[in-house]
């Protein structure tokens, strides 16, 4: 299978990735529509209660760790988010067959710069969530420490493409 073009790997990912974008959009909203309307969900429940129409039987449930976990998954997809936004604009580089550019370079070094936010992001969270009831579980992937070091290296790749690339582009 081809590398670039229609029908290629880089197409089908693209696909892919734009679909992956549109979900973690949707969790996006939802988290921060989550994140800001908790601290007022119980005078909003409380508030509807007075109306004689409108007869709600529970109440709402939710306290800090709750709180703290909707938020370490919201900055969870915006990390996610982020990184797929770089991705697509890599791909594109590569179905256009240019993709040892600087740019690309750049782009790299910000999805590893994003991942390692991410996981600073989940030990903070893990460090509030001792003093706060809330599961959030922390610990040391060597996945995940592998996965960051391997896009770094991504990165200082593309940018050496790009310097040779130059370099050929001003030989005659």
């Amino acid at each position: 299978m081809r590398a670039i073009g229609k029908n290629s790997i880089s197409s089908i990912l693209a696909y892919v990735l734009h679909a992956a974008r549109i979900i973690i959009w949707i969790g996006c909203v939802g988290l921060a529509i989550a994140v800001v309307m908790i601290p007022f969900a119980g005078g909003l429940l409380a508030w509807l209660q007075t109306f004689d129409n409108i007869n709600i039987n529970g109440g709402i449930d939710v306290d800090g760790g709750d709180y703290l976990e909707i938020a370490n998954h919201f900055i969870t997809f915006l990390v996610l988010l982020f990184v797929v936004n770089r991705l697509l604009e890599i791909l594109k580089t590569l179905r256009f067959g240019a993709p040892f550019e600087k740019e690309n370079a750049d782009r790299f070094r910000s999805v590893g710069y994003a991942l390692l936010i991410g996981e600073a992001a989940k030990f903070a969270f893990g460090f509030l969530s001792i003093f706060i009831d809330a599961e959030i579980a922390v610990n040391v992937e060597l996945t995940s420490i592998a996965a960051i070091l391997s896009v770094f290296v991504l990165s200082e790749v593309f940018l050496e493409g790009a310097r040779m690339k130059e370099e050929q582009d001003l030989t005659v």
